[in-house]
């Protein structure tokens, strides 16, 4: 980890101050957990008043510094740096959950010299310092923190726990090998033909197996990387087919405002369903038409943006008061995947009055509304299936790395193929660089103040 503890010092992180921050929830509450880590997380503790108790375990504590009045009385617990989540020693103070007691205990703080406030994600980022985590667990921790659906639990606790870090570094150390075998053919090839040599050696097998891999890896990716984000469904259509009602449907309440005069949703209405353990955004926007009123048009214009960068259009027709049926012609438009919805179907005697594939429902009757959201739970769960037993990539950043790592093993194979092992060795060694930037074994800097921008203060 020699590059991430180089990358954070040289961006100004000084390690040998010791840092505190309340690490629970908001104030007031019934417990508050306080959080010192750092060289004087000991003595910290001892100007409380608190011994240095046995390690790992809760010791009740009045906590008075000297000249002081007592500031609380809580469970105290210390962790020498070998057995702390931060690899440094750490304190921790379970209090009651004050403002005016961790009002008091921050004053007394600050004024011990040497002892700051933690940044957000300080904690964690000194985990990723001290070897404790690697990249992707860091990654995996503030996942962990924004998950709303047990599916994302799922998925974050795997990534927690190392699983996509152990794949890729036990990739990254094949290709090593790999090489090793490269420069060992390098070093023969005066003794005769160096392509005729290289059908003895595995890298050739070795590199093809793992360009598969990463294949396979690749699309998996694209899954958990919708699962992380969620999905988005767009309602669209022209104006009075029953978007708004079809969002109040989804919700079972009044959240957008349903009326009978065109152009009522001026701007996207958001809405959040957990649909299969997957987080569902829906956005209902305007009807859209040709109309001459700006305020109007400017909602037709942005329910067209929104549409083209969701992962599911719902597009939403229904017959109008003659009975005709109205939906829109989304053939002009860059829409992803459309489903079809009919609503208003209770007007209609003919039950199969639309054609072809699609939803037949009624918001006023809610006929038909159970199959369209087990159509739609089918279809996300789809998008975001990865197999229960596995682990994948799930941000843009990994897909970025391995799609780098699969090019240059690609140029690697050429090259071998051709009896040109040196050049083919260096397409290896580029690909194992690649491969380290996901875990943050290099070059990782970058992408440490996009990563720690997310954590709280106190983790």
């Amino acid at each position: 980890m020699f590059h991430v503890k180089q990358a954070i010092i040289e961006g100004n992180m000084n390690n040998s101050q010791t840092i505190y921050a309340l690490s629970s929830g908001p104030l007031p509450s019934a417990i508050a957990i306080v959080r010192v880590s750092g060289p004087q997380a000991r003595e910290v503790m001892r100007l409380l008043g608190a011994k240095i108790f046995t390690p790992r375990k809760l010791t009740l504590t009045k906590l008075k510094p000297t000249d002081h009045e007592i500031i609380d009385i809580g469970l105290v617990c210390f962790f020498p740096e070998n057995e702390s989540i931060t690899g440094e020693d750490l304190a921790e103070f379970h209090l009651h959950g004050s403002i005016a007691v961790i009002d008091d205990l921050f004053l007394f703080f600050s004024t011990l010299k040497g002892l700051r406030a933690a940044e957000p994600g300080e904690f964690t980022k000194r985990a990723l310092v001290n070897g404790k985590m690697d990249l992707t667990e860091v990654e995996g921790l503030a996942d962990l923190i924004s998950s709303e659906t047990k599916q994302q639990k799922t998925q974050s606790i795997k990534l927690l726990k190392g699983e996509l870090s152990k794949k890729y570094i036990d990739w990254r150390q094949k290709l090593i090998e790999t090489r090793a075998e490269m420069e060992a053919l390098i070093d023969f090839s005066d003794e005769g033909d160096v392509s005729q040599k290289a059908d003895s050696f595995n890298f050739i097998k070795n590199i093809s197996n793992l360009i598969k891999n990463i294949e396979k890896e690749l699309l998996a990716g694209m899954a958990g990387e919708r699962l992380r984000r969620g999905i988005t469904i767009v309602l669209i259509g022209p104006p009075n087919v029953g978007k708004s009602s079809l969002i109040n449907t989804f919700l079972n309440e009044d959240r957008a405002i349903v009326s009978s005069s065109p152009g009522t949703t001026r701007d996207a209405i958001e809405a959040r369903l957990n649909l299969e353990g997957v987080p569902v955004t829906i956005y209902d926007t305007a009807g859209i038409r040709d109309t001459k009123n700006e305020i109007e048009k400017e909602g037709v214009q942005r329910a067209i943006k929104v549409a083209q960068n969701a992962d599911i259009i719902l597009s939403i027709g229904a017959p109008s008061p003659s009975k005709a049926l109205r939906s829109l012609d989304t053939s002009e438009y860059k829409f992803s995947r459309i489903v079809k919805v009919y609503n208003k179907a209770d007007l209609i005697e003919n039950k199969d009055y639309h054609k072809g594939e699609g939803y037949s429902i009624s918001c006023k009757t809610k006929k038909g509304i159970k199959r369209l959201i087990e159509g739609l739970s089918k279809e996300v769960k789809g998008m975001t299936s990865v197999s229960d037993m596995a682990v994948a990539p799930n941000r843009i950043r990994h897909m970025s790395h391995l799609r780098e790592t699969k090019g240059s093993l690609e140029e690697a194979l050429k090259e071998a193929k051709k009896g040109k092992i040196d050049v083919s060795a260096d397409f290896t060694r580029a690909a194992s660089v690649s491969l380290g930037r996901i875990v943050g074994l290099v070059d990782i800097e970058d992408v440490l103040d996009e990563i720690f921008l997310g954590f709280c203060i106190g983790k």
